[in-house]
């Protein structure tokens, strides 16, 4: 069991994945591993297909950012059935060279490292795969990581999220669940968190430092309703 670095209650500083740290997303890191690794092909085919329609149908909001979120997160793991733990791993370390990496915010990591200066825990909160959180904790030496697990039988991966899925009220949950199960003791009165997303509301709403971190509509009208940071400023502009 984890033990907190001191006595007293530490300040966090909470960063999203997607969006907020890189400006990709898990689902397409996926995609393109498998397309160039000539790998699972027709089960890339059908679960693009299947969810380009339900992915507009959020863009025009026909459907909650937080339901069509929910359901692409939920039938990812799709893309991994009958893969070992190894394999996955190794799939997680080319997406986090080939396709995360570049594509980082150098902006919010620098902010990440000032956290890191201050003596702040810097947690990855995201929906994206636990286990590959991990991987992308490990890269930039994030103290823990928390996402939506995937159910994994006899060392092969199901196809299977183990609920609940990382999204909306969902994240604050499985915050609070780890910070519990880990031993440690946040203040999240005096934590920072950062986030670009309406779904990312619940998330930021248990700080006393909420950052709107490249936000978008949504999130940018709350922010400024609620006299939340807003970066980069320039999103402040009228």
């Amino acid at each position: 069991m984890l033990e907190s670095k001191n006595n007293n209650k530490e300040v966090a500083a909470i960063f999203d994945l997607d969006g907020t740290l890189f400006t990709g997303h898990l689902w397409s890191g996926l995609v393109k591993h498998h397309c160039k690794h000539k790998l699972k092909r027709f089960s890339v085919y059908v679960y693009v297909a299947s969810h380009m329609s339900l992915w507009l149908a959020g863009k025009l909001r026909l459907v909650r950012e937080e339901t069509y979120k929910s359901i692409w997160g939920q039938d990812m793991p799709f893309l991994l059935k009958g893969l070992t733990k190894d394999q996955v791993v190794a799939i997680y370390k080319w997406i986090t060279d080939y396709y995360l990496v570049p594509l980082l915010r150098t902006d919010i990591l620098d902010l990440m490292e000032r956290h890191k200066k201050r003596g702040h825990t810097t947690i990855l909160l995201s929906g994206s795969f636990d286990d590959f959180l991990q991987v992308v904790r490990q890269k930039l030496g994030a103290d823990f990581a928390v996402g939506t697990k995937l159910e994994v039988i006899d060392n092969v991966y199901s196809g299977r999220i183990v609920k609940p899925i990382g999204f909306g009220v969902n994240k604050v949950k499985l915050l609070n669940s780890f910070l519990s199960k880990a031993n440690v003791e946040v203040d999240l009165t005096k934590s920072f968190a950062y986030a670009d997303s309406i779904s990312d509301a619940p998330m930021l709403e248990i700080t006393g430092n909420p950052i709107a971190t490249y936000p978008d509509t949504r999130l940018l009208n709350l922010a400024k309703q609620r006299g939340w940071q807003i970066i980069p400023a320039t999103f402040c502009q009228d």
